[in-house]
């Protein structure tokens, strides 16, 4: 997967085709937040922009299984026109064990299921190419995740109160600080549990979700302006969210608005 901002028009995945979220089943609740499909646009193949969202995923394409790991500024890989991806989002916290690495490991790469699962991702990728329906295949994919969450041990519910704490924009002082109440852990070792679970530590975290944060303001039907936006999102002030735009998605926060409400 192409990690390079790309040359010309960056367009945002959401732009790219139909993109749809499914409810895990009880089984699957507790190791991921969603099953997802994406549709990609018929037409000449094209690249897009995946921007970071503090997740980790399981992600089948034409070309098969892989993991792809968080991010800390968009990917650009090329997808084909009409292309059917399926895929499961790990729940905060939930990757690590399933995959048996940190996650840190796989900081802004995509890598091969069969690295982490051996043959049976072999199988499962050919169970996924023989079906003909998307959803069928997203079927199978639910069928094979809930055949392993049964051997599976839940997630550590401390990461899933950071997750929490890095999406609440309306906390003041130092993010850290904030996801340390509560927890019987010490600053240095909730960065180590922060950069096992979620690839990097809790401040990167935090600037990921509040942008994330961002792009769903931005997908308001009557857009604010951009002063606004930015104290709605958590933001210092305009250029602060300008700055941060453009690192993580290679977008201004116009741009985001127009393509999110396009």
């Amino acid at each position: 997967m192409s990690r390079a901002a790309p040359h010309g028009d960056t367009v945002l995945a959401a732009r790219a085709g139909r993109y749809e979220e499914y409810l895990p089943s009880p089984v699957l609740g507790a190791h991921f937040c969603c099953l997802w499909s994406h549709d990609i646009h018929d037409g000449p193949d094209q690249r897009i922009a995946i921007v970071p969202d503090g997740y980790c995923d399981i992600v089948w394409t034409g070309r098969g299984l892989v993991v792809a790991g968080p991010d800390r500024s968009s990917a650009f890989p090329f997808l084909a026109g009409g292309e059917r991806i399926v895929g499961a989002r790990f729940a905060p916290g939930a990757a690590a064990e399933w995959l048996k690495v940190p996650i840190c490991d796989i900081l802004g790469q995509s890598v091969p299921l069969e690295d982490f699962w051996g043959a049976a991702a072999l199988r499962l990728d050919e169970l996924l190419h023989a079906c003909a329906d998307p959803n069928d295949r997203l079927q199978q994919l639910k069928a094979a995740l809930e055949h392993e969450a049964v051997k599976r041990a839940a997630p550590a519910g401390d990461m899933a109160a950071v997750f929490a704490h890095a999406n609440d924009t309306s906390q003041s002082g130092d993010v850290a600080d904030a996801m340390l109440d509560g927890l019987s852990i010490g600053a240095r070792q909730l960065r180590r549990r922060c950069h096992t679970h979620f690839g990097y530590g809790p401040k990167t975290l935090a600037r990921i979700r509040r942008f994330q944060g961002m792009l769903r303001l931005c997908r308001s039907n009557k857009p604010l302006p951009l002063a606004e936006l930015a104290v709605a999102a958590g933001y210092a002030d305009q250029a602060h969210m300008t700055r941060d735009a453009r690192e993580i998605s290679t977008l201004t926060p116009m741009q985001l608005q127009q393509q999110m409400a396009g």
